[in-house]
């Protein structure tokens, strides 16, 4: 399997369009309808290959869509969790920080289109998954690549719910694939009955892919591995923190996953799935600027845009100088230590620029201040264009997030351990760039001890944001210590209120499906 197995491509629903209009443009004889490549469902996933086929479009309908390629679970995850200023619409040019969209001032409603985005596609990729599923139990293709590609279906099925839960709280819980409205239209279930189901499907999905496959994991594939990490952040959630410890130190036991040593290369595209990424979207396309597909649209939308120099001078930073919708917050960007990590994650500066239009004849090796901080950690500029790369996979799950979410485990159940600071310190070293040429003193960001179990706790929360900001996990990781709301007021978000702890419902589903009830306060 290639790393891009399941990238369905732009140009298909194009060439198909091209064929229509040629075979109506060139037959003059009575047109007679011929299905060649359609297969009835009931007569589909009789073969590994049908089955494959099938598991490929649930990672691409899942992982290939609006949410993740307009960059809305990013919107909902650390724009809400005041890391990032922006949301909604790119507005191109501009400083970002007077913004008053909706996921700035806590205004959001049920009609947001990023809400029912994600509802709506999140649904169809678990109805997608419930139906593979099903068909596999009757199946008769071998037992053991049976089982594979069910686990598979059943971590994307739990990974979504993961998503689903933590978002809107209880939600309709489906496990079998739904072929009629009746099926369709269900209440919510508690937010404890979904957490039950994504155990039960991380539990599977580890018994079912195991043992962990090296090549898998190198290839884009969810593994018994990624099960397990996964399962470990659903316990985290839950404060289940014993458990959560015993998942994270399956994965860590394994000694397989390690962090790579240079943070660049985390996002590199020529270190793909590299050993500390554990699960990303797979982005192997070769599409550019010009082509107007966007293979990776996500990593336009963090900038840097363009902009102009205190002499008048109109510079930019890559051919698509003006899709942008999101910038670092100031309050995070001047808090956070000047490490090596945080260069290769945002910066307000660029050792670049372009004037005058993108070329090799306009490009200037200069450091340029920028009007602000912008997240960089996906930018990957082929110099003589000014063309983005455009194969930068997007992290799911990372080791780091495993050594982080384990360091937590063990401070939350009995208090800062040896454990605990060998985990967190880990990650913090390599903040610093130890052991590469880049390395940084420890005075920079120095390996923590003798915290008590509040210091510790701090510590985790401000390591994940450091961490992963831009990945869009920053809400529900304040949310598990009840955070984000004093947090946000903090930064000034004064209409931020208990029941912003969840989002609504979309609107259109409680207006489509009567048995729904809204969550409080919207």
């Amino acid at each position: 399997m290639k790393k891009n197995c399941y990238k369905i491509s732009n140009k298909a629903p194009f060439l198909i369009l091209g064929l229509a209009i040629f075979s109506l443009l060139g037959c003059s004889k009575k047109l007679e309808e011929k299905v060649y490549s359609q297969v009835p469902v009931d007569q589909f996933y009789k073969t590994e290959d049908q089955a494959q086929l099938a598991l490929n479009g649930v990672y691409s309908r899942a992982l290939w869509n609006d949410p993740y390629r307009d960059a809305q679970v990013i919107t909902l995850g650390d724009v809400t969790a005041g890391l990032l200023i922006g949301g909604g619409s790119a507005n191109g040019s501009g400083d970002r920080s007077g913004i008053s969209n909706e996921w700035n001032t806590y205004s959001w409603t049920p009609d947001a289109i990023e809400l029912t985005s994600v509802w709506n596609f999140t649904f169809e990729t678990i109805n997608m998954a419930n139906t593979l599923t099903d068909k596999l139990e009757t199946s008769a293709i071998p037992a053991s690549s049976k089982a594979k590609i069910s686990g598979q279906a059943k971590f994307l099925r739990a990974f979504h719910y993961f998503n689903l839960v933590r978002m809107f709280g209880g939600v309709p819980l489906h496990v079998h694939g739904t072929s009629d409205l009746s099926e369709a239209y269900k209440a919510r279930n508690t937010p404890e009955e979904v957490y039950a189901q994504i155990i039960i499907d991380l539990q599977q999905a580890q018994t079912e892919m195991a043992p962990f496959n090296a090549s898998d994991q190198a290839n884009g594939r969810a593994t018994s591995a990624a099960a397990t990490a996964l399962l470990a952040k659903v316990y985290l959630q839950q404060r289940n923190w014993q458990k959560a410890a015993e998942e994270a130190k399956k994965v860590i036991d394994l000694n397989y996953f390690t962090l790579m040593a240079d943070y660049e290369n985390i996002n590199n595209p020529d270190f793909q799935n590299g050993r500390e990424n554990l699960f990303s979207i797979q982005h192997g396309g070769n599409a550019n600027s010009s082509s107007q597909q966007y293979q990776t649209r996500m990593i336009y939308l963090y900038g840097p845009p363009a902009q102009t120099l205190p002499g008048g001078q109109n510079i930019q930073f890559h051919t698509l100088k003006d899709l942008v919708i999101f910038q670092a917050r100031k309050e995070f960007f001047n808090s956070t230590p000047n490490t090596y990590r945080k260069w290769w994650t945002m910066r307000d500066r660029m050792p670049y620029y372009y004037k005058g239009g993108v070329s090799a004849a306009n490009l200037v090796m200069d450091t340029v201040k920028m009007y602000a901080p912008f997240v960089t950690k996906f930018h990957r500029i082929n110099l003589s264009t000014g063309a983005l790369r455009e194969g930068v996979n997007f992290p799911l799950i990372r080791y780091s997030d495993v050594l982080l979410a384990y360091a937590e485990a063990l401070n939350e159940a009995n208090g800062p351990s040896q454990a605990a600071y060998n985990a967190i310190n880990t990650v913090r070293r390599r903040a610093r760039a130890v052991g590469t040429p880049m390395a940084q003193p420890e005075t920079v960001y120095p390996d923590l001890s003798n915290l008590s179990k509040d210091q510790f706790r701090d510590a985790i929360l401000t390591e994940y944001a450091n961490e992963f900001v831009g990945e869009g996990h920053f809400r529900y990781d304040l949310l598990r210590h009840d955070r984000l709301i004093t947090t946000v007021k903090a930064l000034g978000i004064t209409a931020a209120a208990d029941k912003h702890k969840l989002f609504p419902i979309p609107g259109i589903q409680m207006s489509r499906n009567k048995s729904l009830v809204q969550n409080p306060g919207y």
